[in-house]
């Protein structure tokens, strides 16, 4: 039994770690040819091009390990079956189901492989890359700024409406702060220029504001101009207004998690495009794991041609799973369902779905 779990573990990482490589050096070639108009535009040297492609290689290293250990598990057990070789280990009173359980095993350490390259190379590298891509392009500053921003604060009871804010000096534009009593009764509305933020007193100072503050019978307002002021019931931190749709999934986990936690109560319409993000990134390892339980519940009772029908159901039955990953993120994305549930329902649908395709199979 050890002999043979070795070298099905030893046989199953080989082929998925060479098919990853091959399939990450093509992304590579993908990822050189997407940016070879920037780097000539730019006059990149040929160094700096050789480094840039080749930090991008944990990232792919990563995309190509889902779809190679799905051909991985499937090549192995297929040339079990085709060379009749499964025939001597069931003789030898080794049940199937036992003999797929080194292959699930697997399947699990390859799958925190996975988020464990991810979150200490990966991500790293990615951002590596993405600094120095934008000092070569001169788009470093920016990056952060965010247009139209909307957020609210229960806790506070206020909100906050601004045209656009400036990450580099920190200052919301065309502010609107309004500010509501506990039950819900408006206090005042604010209209500032700007609003630049104190880092000695952790507020915000506005600037050539209109301040109007409604009358005790609510019929008529009070209109007061204000040069600057520092108000210190608005304290909402500036990076909260950032724009990091793109960040969350490269942040630390505790600084994201706090990051969503915070957007979730400020805003809930961002927090579900930035939540999917988060958890499409912590639950990101099930996808090679579910690509190897896919080829591992198939059946490879084929008459002939064994290794090709095999794959092409494999690839069938991966194929749903991506659609449904798609389908279940854009819903999350859109709010419609949680954040976490677009990466777990296709994850609990596909071995529903592998399942029964195995069962139609073996009829």
């Amino acid at each position: 039994m050890r002999i043979l779990t070795r070298n099905s573990v030893a046989s199953i990482i080989k082929v998925g770690v060479l098919t990853s490589l091959l399939a990450s050096f093509m992304l590579l070639g993908v990822d050189l040819f997407k940016n070879l108009d920037s780097y000539l535009t730019y006059n990149v040297d040929g160094a700096t091009v050789v480094k840039l492609t080749l930090l991008y290689f944990p990232e792919a290293f990563l995309f190509g390990m889902g779809p190679s250990f799905l051909f991985s598990v499937t090549y192995y057990l297929s040339m079990l079956h085709a060379s009749n070789e499964i025939i001597c280990v069931l003789n030898s009173g080794l049940s199937y189901r036992k003999f797929l359980i080194p292959c699930i095993i697997t399947s699990v350490f390859v799958g925190l492989f996975y988020f464990g390259f991810n979150e200490l190379v990966a991500i790293r590298t990615s951002n590596k890359k993405e600094a120095m891509f934008k000092v070569i392009t001169f788009t470093e500053n920016g990056s952060n700024d965010n247009f139209n921003v909307a957020l609210s604060d229960i806790r506070q009871g206020c909100l906050v409406y601004a045209d656009n804010y400036i990450d580099d000096i920190k200052t919301l534009h065309n502010l609107t702060y309004i500010e509501k009593s506990a039950d819900g009764k408006l206090i005042s509305r604010t209209d500032a220029y700007k609003a630049v933020w104190s880092e000695e007193n952790r507020d915000w100072i506005f600037s050539d504001a209109y301040r109007y503050t409604p009358s005790e019978d609510g019929l008529s307002s009070e209109m007061i101009h204000i040069d600057e002021e520092e108000y210190a019931g608005f304290n909402i931190e500036p990076q909260l207004f950032r724009n990091l749709s793109a960040e969350v999934s490269k942040m630390s986990i505790p600084l994201a998690r706090n990051y969503l936690g915070r957007m979730k109560e400020l805003n809930p319409v961002q927090y579900a495009s930035l939540g999917t993000e988060y958890y499409k990134r912590i639950f990101g390892f099930l996808t090679p794991l579910i690509m190897m339980i896919i080829a591992c519940c198939l059946n490879y009772r084929f008459k002939r041609n064994v290794l090709f029908f095999s794959l092409i159901c494999s690839i069938c039955i991966a194929v749903i799973y991506y659609v449904i990953q798609m389908i279940t993120l854009m819903l999350a994305d859109q709010g419609i369902i949680k954040p976490q549930l677009g990466m777990i329902i296709p994850f609990i649908s596909i071995i529903i779905i592998t399942s029964i395709f195995s069962l139609i199979l073996k009829d």
